[in-house]
């Protein structure tokens, strides 16, 4: 098999790959800072496109700012370069950074092949940490940044990370990731006939398995799941590592919603026009994978501490203060991660949360969360019982002491 199943145009296929990094506005301040040179505000189409679908599809009370790195970043095979977006982003509603990679992988006026995915996948590998032997094989997969060449994508991205963070007192590593891969056509049908007719390659790029193409049709369909969408022509499969989206978003669409727009409105809406190079951009995916990867970082984030505290606790008053500290960070956490995003997109995001096993770490923390205070209790229990004993023993002390001397002030009397 070289090409898609007939019937199936698909002019580009986008790699969108992040990486989220909890940190604190005092963090933030540093890595930030406008003197520095490694970032720029991020501007033209990318930082247009980002500001049409943010402004479209979310509601947020501090606006995300996002920033791209000065320094060129690259996919290297063989002799070749794609040139890639590196993207970082401080969401100051959620405490946390996202660094993001978006790459056209390949196709721009054709009909993709097959072998695109192969190579999409070798890309996902590297970015995973696999490194190519440089000397062995001359078309291997691996990074420039710098024009420094690494063995890996991976590599070249953790010293952009390592310069990012340089003297800021950011701990976090480059640790949770997920993926958003978007195959964009531009005929309007509906995707899926074609994730029917062959649901491998599909199923390869959503888990970066290179060997989607001896893996059995009914498995790939089955781990791929329904797809989600709210347009004919819109499929998004949301499965354990992010998001592969199908758009063949048409003129016809685009000029529909316009001419609404302009007849009730009286201006066109730029989203409905969105033909952006930034992978799940378009329909929100992207945006929701960004939320997701946060909400598990912030909480893994939290288990650790509450952990080292709890542990460091060496009485039961100071217990006591940080269960509370701690339980009271996690409403915070759970409050602010509390869905800013359209009804219809809010879905593709419970789907997310669930595949990703997100729920499976609420669930951890909402068990750490009864432990924390069924302990406060005990100790909050233990310390008042400690106290009443010792009230209790000091009145009877003092009910002593005034009897004895009321004795010794009869007998120096008679």
């Amino acid at each position: 098999m070289t090409e898609w199943p007939a019937g199936a145009t698909r002019n580009k296929l986008l790699l969108s790959f992040a990486w989220p990094v909890p940190m604190s506005t005092r963090e933030a301040e540093v890595v930030f800072r406008p003197d520095r040179e490694l970032l720029e505000p991020l501007t033209g189409k990318p930082g247009t496109d980002w500001s049409v679908a943010e402004g479209f599809l979310t509601t947020h009370t501090e606006q995300p700012v996002r920033y791209r790195f000065t320094a060129p970043l690259a996919i290297g095979e063989g002799d070749a370069k794609v040139p890639c977006g590196l993207t970082a982003t401080w969401h100051p509603a959620y405490h946390a950074t996202t660094l993001l990679i978006t790459a056209t992988i390949s196709g721009r006026d054709g009909v993709l092949e097959t072998s695109d995915v192969d190579r999409s996948i070798a890309v996902l590998h590297s970015l995973n940490r696999r490194p190519a032997e440089l000397g062995e094989a001359p078309a291997a997969v691996h990074g420039w940044y710098r024009d420094v060449r690494y063995a890996s994508l991976r590599a070249a991205v953790a010293q952009a990370y390592a310069e990012l963070t340089d003297g800021c007192e950011v701990v976090e590593p480059l640790d949770r990731n997920g993926w958003c891969i978007e195959l964009r056509g531009y005929d309007g049908r509906p995707p899926d006939a074609t994730v029917a007719a062959d649901p491998r390659p599909f199923y390869g790029l959503a888990h970066g398995d290179e060997g989607w193409r001896f893996v059995p049709h009914e498995v790939a369909r089955q781990s791929l799941g329904e797809a989600w969408g709210t347009r004919t022509f819109v499929a998004m499969y949301p499965v354990s590592a992010g998001i592969v989206c199908l758009n063949n978003k048409d003129d016809e669409y685009s000029a529909h919603q316009a001419e609404l727009a302009q007849r009730y409105f009286g201006k066109v809406e730029p989203y409905f026009n969105l033909d952006s190079e930034i992978g799940g951009l378009d329909h929100g995916g992207l945006l929701v994978l960004e939320r997701v990867l946060i909400r598990m970082a912030l909480a893994h984030q939290w288990l650790h501490q509450a952990q080292r505290e709890l542990a460091e606790a060496t009485d039961e008053s100071r217990a006591v203060n940080r269960n509370r500290l701690l339980r009271g960070s996690l409403d915070d956490i759970l409050q602010m991660l509390n869905s800013v995003l359209p009804p219809e997109v809010d879905s593709l995001e419970r789907r997310l949360i669930t595949n990703m096993g997100v729920e499976r770490i609420v669930r951890q923390l909402d068990r750490q969360a009864e432990a924390m205070d069924e302990e406060t209790r005990y100790a909050y229990e233990s310390t008042v019982s400690a106290r009443v004993t010792r009230l209790t023993v000091v009145t009877v002390i003092l009910t002593v002491v005034t009897i004895v001397l009321g004795i010794l002030q009869v007998v120096f009397t008679v």
